[in-house]
């Protein structure tokens, strides 16, 4: 079997929206496929340093495509990083403190949160990944946290309508259930794909894609084969070439299976 590279959502496609995976099942069927010649990659909009490690450090991990495509990476190499603009960050913080709505940017190394209850302790060590650092000025990005390299944001769904527009200057929004995603404008997975695929050297057409969301659509539509996990939204589905079982349930063993790979 020629290689195949499979491209893998984190959030309601390998983890449950409550934490819960990667299942034992689907870690099987991994293992299994990788034997015959396949590379999993994930494939995500949560920038790199909020990846949980047991993911992202996973021995079955051969790439990571983070912040909705801003960041490729393959083994320790960083392909492309595209990072949001400091002045549009200071922007977004004055705004969000404003409002007093949420909104957690997510960087490279650390998590930095409006509103969000990370604490009063702003002395960031930039080598300790998953930080959780409080944006209390409205100049700190431009001030503090210049090297932040922020990849997405997640902001309040009930924020004002002109915060909204104005994030949407520098943003495309994505809704999921409880936050709206903010990936950085023109940067979307597929292109994550691409630069992937080409560094591995492997043709679109031996590409698959699983996933669950609105975000999600370019990447599954863009793969040789497209799957939706059983959860996903209708959009997703009826984009996907075939829906799997639910996230839990088997969804990637099943679908690994459909495919011929294990």
């Amino acid at each position: 079997m020629p290689d195949k590279a499979v491209f893998l959502d984190i959030d309601g496609t390998i983890v449950t929206l409550d934490g819960r995976g990667p299942f034992d099942d689907d870690l099987e069927g991994i293992a299994r496929a990788r034997a015959r010649g396949c590379r999993f990659l994930i494939c995500t909009g949560r920038g790199f340093g909020n990846i949980p490690r047991r993911i992202r450090d996973a021995p079955w991990i051969d790439g990571v495509v983070s912040g909705g495509g801003a960041r490729v990476e393959i083994g320790r190499a960083v392909l492309c990083l595209k990072t949001a603009d400091i002045r549009t960050l200071c922007e977004v913080s004055r705004r969000f403190l404003a409002e007093g709505k949420q909104c957690t940017f997510q960087g490279g190394r650390a998590l930095f949160g409006i509103n969000k209850g990370f604490g009063e302790d702003t002395a960031w060590k930039p080598a300790a990944d998953g930080s959780k650092i409080p944006i209390l000025h409205g100049d700190d990005f431009a001030v503090r946290y210049r090297d932040a390299g922020i990849e997405m944001l997640t902001v309040d769904k009930t924020m004002g309508d002109e915060t909204r527009k104005f994030l949407e200057r520098s943003f495309d929004l994505y809704e999921q259930v409880r936050h709206f995603d903010a990936l950085i404008k023109g940067e979307n997975k597929a292109k994550g794909m691409d630069l992937a695929l080409e560094a591995l050297g492997i043709p679109l057409e031996n590409s698959v894609a699983v996933g669950d969301s609105e975000n999600d659509i370019g990447m599954v539509v863009h793969a040789g084969a497209g799957i939706a996990v059983g959860n996903a939204c209708e959009e997703l589905k009826a984009a996907a070439d075939w829906v799997s079982a639910p996230c839990g349930e088997g969804g990637l063993v099943r679908a690994l299976e459909h495919l011929g790979l294990v």
